[in-house]
Order: C-alpha cells, then structure tokens, then sequence
C-alpha cells in the first residue's frame, strides 16, 4: 500500500520547479476537451522540440509503490456519492484565499487537515480545490509569490504548466498514489469525423488509487469549457425544428469556467470515446479498444452517461453514417423510471463545401426531423429533401438539474441522394412526439397508444387517455397541405368515466400532427403542450365528412360555464343517443345572462328538417331539439348578458347527439336537395390567417343582419373578455374588430341570430398572431414551391387520372367535390383536367364552380405571397385579383388584411422618402450645433436607436454628429432606406419612444426642420414596431423553455377562483 510521505517539502519543491517551467506544444486553454500535453520535465522539453513523445510512460513517481494498472472492480457510483461528500466540498470551498498566496506545503496541509477522511475525501478536496479555481480568469497585478499556487496558476496561463501535472503533484503531497496519463482526446478543436492526430490531439490526464483501484481523473475539462466554437464550414439550418439559415462563420469560441462533475473518477468505459491514452494498459478496460475504434465511433459527451441515455441493437455507434434512399433513423434507449423529467434538443447543420444539391442551401429545413421522446425511447428519424453532408448534435438535460442543454452525441450524414418527394411534417414540436414525461407530469396515462405514429387505413382514429389529474386537454390537428381552420372540424375530445377519448376523421391521406394540451382544472391562460402524436394514412381516396360543429373541438361543459353561472341540468355529458330523435337539453343560468343556441348538421337533408324550440322560465332555459332525420347533430350553447349591445358571445357547452330519427309529419319531404344544391346550403366562410398586428378587422359576409361573434384562444383558457371584441361599421362594410395582446392561435366563427335564438355558422377564421419576423416563415406552400418536392407525385397523379378519364363521372365529380372542400388548389387543378378530358358539357354547373374556385384559391396564394413578400407593386396587383375573383365573401378577411399591410407599407414609404429627400444642407445643419436645441439631439437618438446604435453611443451628441455624416455602406441614409420595422425589437423601439415622447412635432419643426424630418421617421416607425409587436428576440438556444406553458408573449397563468 502506498504510503503517505512526511516530508511537504520535497513535493512542494516538486511542483514549483519540476512541473511548470516548462512551455507545452498545446494550450490548455483551447478547449473543454483540450487538456495538455504537458508531461514531466524532459518529456516537456522534447516535446517543445516537436520530438514524436508516443508511448512515454506517466511519470515515474515512487514507481515502485505504485499498483499496475487494471480494471477497476467497480462502478463510479458504488463508491462516490456526491451527497455523501458535500462536507469535503464545503470544506474546501471555504478555504482561505491566502492559501493561494502560500506554499504548497500549507495549502496541501490544509487539504488533508482532517484525520479520519480516507483516500477518497482527500482526492475529492485536492480535485474540488483545484477545479474551483477559474484559471483563465485570474487577474495578477503584481507578480505572485515565488513557489505559491497562484505562481502555477499563472504558468498554466501561459502555457507553461498544466493541470494535470499539478493534480499529480497535490496527490502524491497527499499520499495517494497519482500518474499523468499522455494520450489524445476529443476536445473542440477536434473536428467531429476527421483522422485522429495524435500530436494535434495531445492531452494529458490523471489516474489516483483509490479503495485499491485506479480511478480517472480530468480536473481540466471538469473546470473549463468552450462556448461559442463554430466552423464556417457548416450552415444551421434547423435549431429543433426552428426555421434558420444561420451562417456558422469561424469562432474559437470562448472559454468558460463550470465545474463538471463527470471528470471525477469516470468510468473508464465512459470516458475511452473522449480520452484514448497512448498506453492500452490505462485505457482500464476489460476489452481495450484500437485507435480506429476511437476514431470511427460516434462522437458522444458525458450527458450522455448522465442521463442513462444508452444504445439500442438497431443504434449507430459509427460517427460517419450513410442514410439509405434519403433517410436514416438514430433510436436510443432511455431509463423509464427517471425519462419523465428528461428533456431533448437537436440542431441539423449542412455542409457548405460537400457537394450535393448546392441549389437547395438555401431550403429551409425546419420541418424533416422526427423526434420521439417516450417513457423508454429517444429516437430521431431524418429525411432530407436535398442530397449533402449534414451533422446532427442531439442535446439534452434533467429538468430536476438545470436548464441548461448540453451535447450528448453528435453525427455525421452523408446523404447521397435526396429522398423522393420528400414534404415536410406537419409539425415539429419542441417536445418531440409520442407519450413521454410531458404527458406523464399533466396526469395522463396511454390507454391505447404510446408510440408517436399512429397508422390509419380509413382515417379514422380514437384515441383514449387516462387522466390521474383534473386537468383540460385541448387539441389542435395540423397538416402540410389543409389549413387549421379546416381542419378543426376533423378533430373532437371529449371526457368520459375519467378518460380523455380523442375522435379524428382524417379529410384526406397524408401526414398529421395531433397536438394535446393540459390545465390544471381552474387554471387561467395557454396550455402546455404534453403530447403530439403523428397520425400517417396513405388512402389516397378518403371520403371522410368532418363533425358536426363543435365550437372548440370539446364536446361537454367549457371552463367558462361557471365563471358566466351557467350549470347543465338534464346532461352532464357531451355525448348523447337519442332513440326518437328528439332530446330536451336545461341549463340554470344567473337571471342577467341569456342563452342562445346552435343545432348543426352535415347532411343537408338533415339541415332541412331539423329544428330547436328554445324558452326560458325563471332562469331556467330549456332547448327542445328535434332531429327527425338518423344521423349525427351537435349542439353548442352559449351566454351573453340580456341587453348588453355587444354582440359577442361565449360558449359555454357543447353536445354530440346521435340520432336514431322519426317518422316526418305530414306535408314534410324527405328527399335530399342535390348534391350542389345543397352545398350551397351549408356553406360557411372557412379560413386561416397570420398576422403580426396586434389589431386584426373581420368582416362580416355581405347580406347579414344580427351577426354575433364568438372568439377564443385556442389550447387555452381565458376567461371572459381576455381578448377585447369590438362591433364597428366602416365603409359601407360591418366589421369586428378584435384585439390580441398575446401571440396565439386564435378562433373566431360568425353567426347569424334569429329571432328565436337560434344560431347558424356563417363563417370560421383562425388567426394566428406572430412576430412579424416569424410571419409565413412556416410556410408550407411556399416551402413546397421552394423544393419542389411534389413534382413527380402530382405527375403521377395526373397521369392516372387522364388514364382513367373514362370511369365514371360520378367518381370524378366526387374528386372535384372532395377538392373543392379541402380547397387545395393543386388536387382541384387536376381534378379538373380529368374532368374535362371527358369533354363534358362547356356549362357544367360543377365544372364552371371548381374554375371559380380555383382562380379564387390561386388569387389567394398570389395575396400571401405578396404579403410575405411585402412588396407594395405586387399587393396592388393581388388586391385587384383577389377583388375580382372573390365571391360570397371567400376572401373578405383576406382583401381587407391585404388592404391593411399595404397602406402600413404606404406609411413607411412615405415616411422613408421624407428623410431621404432631405438635402444635404439641412443634414449639414443639423451637424454644426454644438450644444442642439432641447428636442433634436432626442429626435436623432431615437432615429439612430431603431437603426441598431447603443443607447450609451447616441446619449452623447458627438457620436450623433458623427453618425449623421458617414458615407457610403454606413450612411444613415442606406440604413433608412433598407429599414423594416417588421425586423426591430419591441423593446428597442420602446426606449426610442421614451426619448421622444415628451415632445411634439411642432416643437421639433420650430428649431429644426432636418430634426422634425428625423422625429417624423423615427415616431411613424415606433408606431409600426408597437402595432405587430416588432421581432422575436431569439431565445437562448441552449435553455430549456419546453415546460414553461401559457408565456407565448409574456402571458402569465393564475387559478380562478
């Protein structure tokens, strides 16, 4: 057994003079991973000599007492438990500073103070002691005393020293047995993939005997990290499933003082893939591995070990991997008892220099990874749109832990040749999909699916969950080519004997995102995002009708019935069966509230017969609805105040009603209109739009009268009045004005009120509200355009219908109808011209609808796209198309947002033209105040804040001048000039409208013209940014935010009482 030494002298000698005079061939300081081919003294001297130094030996310190090396007989964590030695870390931490002034002797003596600690504790104090020093950030005034750790401190600075020898030095002081082990390892300078270098990849680590055992440890890479290291070979282009196409460019990146406790006492299986020493004995395994095994293996980081990540038989283990027909799946395996509390992130990087489709660089990418996260399963499915090489970094936390990300594993992808059709998801939620530790923490439990894909024949799905919480759950069903609006008539939930039960009926084949989320019962705000689930059906022929009107998609009572005092007497659930087609719903409600209702079908037969009888006796309202047709009716009440002019109303119940029917009464006829007819009759105004305006005007289809409105925030629970709804008429045209304080995903659905209180559904708008940075960013039309991904399957498509353009009309109208009813206008485009290759009649009513139809759905696109483009020609052109092709007011909400953006670009145009047609005699003007009057250093601060300047520069009047009159690229001028206020912070425009506000126009014109001109700008500009909220701050990318629910734009949540 290795025996303490008495005499501190000689190692104290040890450590100041044989250890660190000498400089090393490697920084230290360049990287986390960099630890230091630092090795003894003539080893330090021949390798400063550039001679090769493979296969020296660790320092032969007391060689004769010290063990050879083997495997340790056991893990890290049967022997250290870091709760169990927080007393050794508050110990240490609480060292006196003068210790760094002082002689190794004291400092070693003051480690080692405590006679009943074992080997363990001492190793534990001399590596916390070491690692708590942020060496990278010391600062030396004076030059330190002579032989005292703050002199080795400041040689590791310069390269001179290392912490590795120093760790070896503090350990034999201490008695415990200690080597420096010289190898390579995989630091950030290492680049991921590439030939191992050892003379490049030099490093030095250290290996102490303890409870007779060897033990690694790193006190390098424990105490200092590098962050922000990037290669301009790369390109961003998806941060977990965030649009970017962010130009890596070259950083060394910055390095950073955090104790990483991984690096004590590792496990040697652990740390071989980072650390690879030079001799095979200290790799300490059982089954050492060659150099190519360490070259080839993917590049994997202690987080990885941290959270029991670990590899499946259908894992890659290699870094360099090759996907097969575009795509390539990365499955782990994780610890079902602890994955509820972890957390994952990814970022997708593509190659700038590796050949491949160089014309899809510019694709974005933001929606072609899987990310599936359950109980016992990580797993990331890729398939690429474009050929290239690409890395992947996988990131991950526990949430119990930090909230900070860090880098579990990364991959190399080489992807030959791009998949075929290749269209985005429907999503990519942050979560990732399938039942994992969201679910599972908002109480609910898997009843009959648990993996993230649910496959689908017919298109028709229920999905059941156990719920162990009171909670809400909300849906919302997305996909690439169907907008929200639509699609939020294929999707309800409803709860039953405790279960949650999901229904969905799928318009069409293809890819859905079924996204879930939780409340807490009688929590105010947004709901987390728990579940998301990814439904595929590859039906192409689907026939599916959508649900009966279900306002929000949940059948049963709403969160707002008891704050509005309305109680359900005669059903407590949503879902009922009717044998004789008649069913009485009651309701109690507080004497200031009236009841109104709606009865929907979709069948237009049914339409036509069925009926609701409302009254109200003393508070009490009583429906009688008849149903005389079989079939399926949904029924929603709502509330409003008696007498309050406000023509918003709040639902407040909603009911499926299966009905077996009954005979009709005399005189009554049974027959269904035709099938054009009849869809006439039903007709309601379904679409979805995005805005960054915090004010968006609805208007209400032409002919009208006694329209009410129902407006909500979707997966959320406001109470009444969250969003202010306004009536108003403005040219001839009634109009709702609605205001959203909150970035969201919002409904709205118009009725028309009859004299009875009886409700039909006129028209339903989602309006998504987004920065104004983020608007159409998501495109998926305009992504699909872009990669033209669909080219091959839209001619097979039409090649199989000109092929069967002799089937039977009946089968090609219904293809016409179906498309007409999704309002895709590439399926109605060739719908169509199957159609007409029957050569059918010149004034077939169909034909001449699905042609409307189409120039409508293609004036639409040309709308967004000029939007998305904000291009002021391109609008003016839209807006004429889109009023010339726009009929039973399809595209009223459309025109008039267009209309609005355009007159906001007008605004900006004007207000931009007015600074730059100033003459340079004003602008020289301004520029010789000295001391300017009170209001026009102001009025150029605030101009100069928008254009991106520091408050601290444009405080001082100087800088202003000098701003004012640069040339060139850095011309006030060419910045105005390409000035978006679409691009500028909220809260950078806020302090620009402090610096103003106190004055006025007319103070500003009557001591400077050129000022008032700036004041001008800068005010219309403010007004902008404030109107569409201005851009997103970027997140830090690396935190955790997936868990913090109702925070959209700052909004909070609170119980209801």
């Amino acid at each position: 057994m290795f025996q303490p030494q008495s005499r501190f002298a000689e190692y104290d000698h040890h450590l100041t003079t044989d250890m660190g005079s000498k400089p090393s061939t490697v920084q230290e300081k360049q990287t986390r991973s960099a630890s230091v081919p630092n090795k003894d003294s003539e080893d330090l001297r021949s390798v400063s000599q550039g001679t090769d130094d493979e296969g020296r030996k660790p320092p032969p310190y007391h060689s004769r007492q010290i063990p050879p090396p083997k495997p340790p007989k056991t893990k890290k964590d049967d022997i250290f438990d870091l709760e169990q030695y927080k007393y050794v870390d508050d110990y240490v931490l609480n060292a006196p500073p003068k210790l760094m002034m002082g002689s190794f002797k004291e400092l070693i003596r003051y480690l080692t103070a405590e006679e009943d600690w074992d080997d363990l504790a001492k190793a534990r104090a001399i590596f916390r002691w070491v690692t708590a020093i942020d060496v990278y950030s010391l600062k030396v005034d004076s030059d330190p005393p002579t032989h005292s750790p703050l002199e080795y401190f400041t040689k590791i600075q310069k390269n001179q020293g290392n912490h590795a020898h120093l760790v070896s030095g503090l350990c034999q002081m201490a008695g415990l047995p200690c080597v420096i082990i010289s190898g390579m390892n995989k630091s950030a300078a290492y680049e991921i993939g590439s030939k191992c270098e050892r003379k490049q990849m030099g490093a030095q680590w250290n290996a102490v005997y303890i409870k007779e055992d060897w033990r690694f440890m790193d006190a390098f890479w424990a105490s200092a990290c590098v962050v922000g290291k990037k290669s301009s070979e790369w390109t961003l282009v998806d941060n977990d499933g965030n649009l970017t196409q962010e130009d890596e460019g070259e950083s060394e990146g910055e390095t950073q003082h955090r104790i990483n406790e991984f690096y004590f006492l590792p496990d040697p299986d652990q740390l071989i893939w980072t650390h690879f020493p030079d001799e095979q004995d200290w790799q300490l395994l059982t089954k050492p591995i060659t150099v190519k095994d360490y070259e080839n293996h993917v590049y994997v980081r202690e987080r990885f070990y941290y959270l029991g990540v670990n590899y499946t038989p259908d894992s890659e283990l290699k870094c360099i991997l090759t996907t097969k027909n575009g795509e390539i799946s990365l499955p782990f395996s994780l610890p079902p008892d602890r994955s509820e509390f972890y957390r994952f992130k990814y970022m997708l990087y593509k190659n700038k220099s590796a050949g491949g489709d160089q014309s899809g660089v510019d694709v974005n990418l933001d929606r072609f990874v899987l990310f599936e996260h359950t109980s016992d399963s990580l797993r990331f499915a890729l398939r690429f749109p474009i050929a290239g090489k690409f890395k992947m970094d996988i990131f991950g936390l526990d949430v119990r832990q930090s909230d900070i990300f860090d880098l579990t594993c990364t991959y190399l992808i080489h992807c030959p040749d791009a998949q075929k059709n290749c269209l985005p998801l429907p999503d990519c939620p942050p979560i990732g999909w399938g039942f994992g530790g969201d679910a599972k923490a908002a109480g609910l439990e898997a009843k009959s699916h648990d993996g993230a894909i649910i496959i689908t024949k017919d298109g028709k799905v229920e999905i059941k969950l156990g719920a162990h919480k009171d909670i809400r759950l909300h849906q919302l069903l997305k996909n690439t080519i169907v907008d929200e609006a639509t699609l939020s008539k294929y999707a309800v939930i409803r709860e039953e004997n405790g279960e949650f039960i999901v229904d969905l009926r799928l318009p069409q084949g293809g890819e859905y995102a079924l996204k879930l989320y939780a409340n807490e019962d009688g929590e105010d705000g947004e709901a987390g995002n728990v579940l998301n689930y990814l439904i595929k059906c590859n039906e192409k022929n689907l026939s599916n009708k959508p649900f009966p009107n279900i306002t929000d998609g949940f059948i049963g009572k709403k969160s707002i019935a008891d704050t509005l005092g309305v109680k359900a007497l005669s059903h407590k659930d949503g879902k009922i069966h009717s044998k004789d087609g008649r069913t009485r719903l009651e309701f109690q409600a507080k004497n200031n509230m009236e009841l109104v209702c709606e009865l929907h079908s979709n069948d237009p037969n049914a339409t036509k017969h069925m009926k609701v009888y409302p009254k109200e006796v003393n508070g009490k309202w009583i429906f009688d609805v008849d149903m005389p047709i079989e079939g399926e009716y949904s029924v929603n009440i709502f509330a409003k105040k008696k007498g309050d002019e406000n023509k918003r109303i709040y639902n407040v119940y909603s009911y499926m009603i299966e009905s077996d029917g009954h005979e009709l009464e005399d005189g009554e006829d049974n027959e269904s209109k035709g099938d054009e007819d009849s869809k006439e009759e039903i007709k309601v105004v379904t679409e979805t739009v995005q805005t960054s305006e915090r004010e968006i005007l609805i208007p209400v289809p032409k002919g009208y009268d006694n329209v009410v409105a129902c407006l909500h925030r979707r997966h959320a629970d406001d109470p009444p009045n969250a969003q202010e709804l306004d009536f108003m008429e403005q040219d001839g045209m009634k109009i709702f004005k609605a205001t959203f304080d909150e970035y969201g995903e919002y409904m709205m659905d118009l009725y028309q009120k009859d004299e009875n209180g009886q409700l039909k559904n006129l028209a339903r708008y989602q309006v998504n509200r987004k920065p104004a940075s983020e608007l159409y960013e998501d495109d998926a039309r305009l992504l699909m355009d872009q990669l033209q991904a669909d080219m091959n399957k839209n001619r097979e498509d039409e090649e199989r219908m000109q092929n069967e353009a002799d089937k039977e009309l009946g089968a090609l109208k219904r293809d016409i109808q179906r498309a007409m009813d999704l309002k895709d206008p590439e399926m109605l485009e060739r719908s169509i011209a199957a159609f007409e290759a029957t050569n059918p009649p010149e004034n077939d009513k169909l034909l001449q609808k699905a042609k409307r139809l189409l120039e409508l759905l293609r004036a639409k696109e040309e709308l967004n796209t000029a939007s998305h483009n904000r291009s002021l020609q391109d609008l003016d052109k839209a807006i004429a198309r889109a009023k010339a092709a726009n009929y039973d007011s399809l595209l009223d909400l459309q025109i008039v947002m267009a209309g609005r953006l355009r007159d906001q670009l007008h605004r900006i145009e004007k207000l931009r033209h007015s600074v730059l047609n100033m003459d340079n005699r004003t602008i020289a003007e301004i520029r010789t105040y000295g001391n300017p009057p009170d209001g026009v250093h102001q009025s150029l601060q605030a101009a100069f804040l928008l254009l991106g300047h520091s408050k601290k520069d444009v405080k001082v009047w100087k800088t202003c001048q000098s701003i004012l009159g640069k040339t060139g690229r850095d011309s006030v001028m060419r910045h105005i000039s390409g000035f978006d206020p679409k691009d500028c912070y909220l809260d950078v425009a806020l302090s620009a409208k402090t610096v103003i506000e106190p004055y006025s126009l007319e103070q500003i014109r009557d001591v400077s013209a050129g000022a008032a001109t700036f004041f001008v700008w800068a005010k219309g500009m403010i007004e902008e940014v404030e109107a569409t909220g201005g851009a997103q701050k970027p997140e830090d990318k690396m935190k955790d935010t997936t868990t913090k629910k109702g925070n959209a734009a700052g909004g909070g949540k609170k119980k209801r009482k």
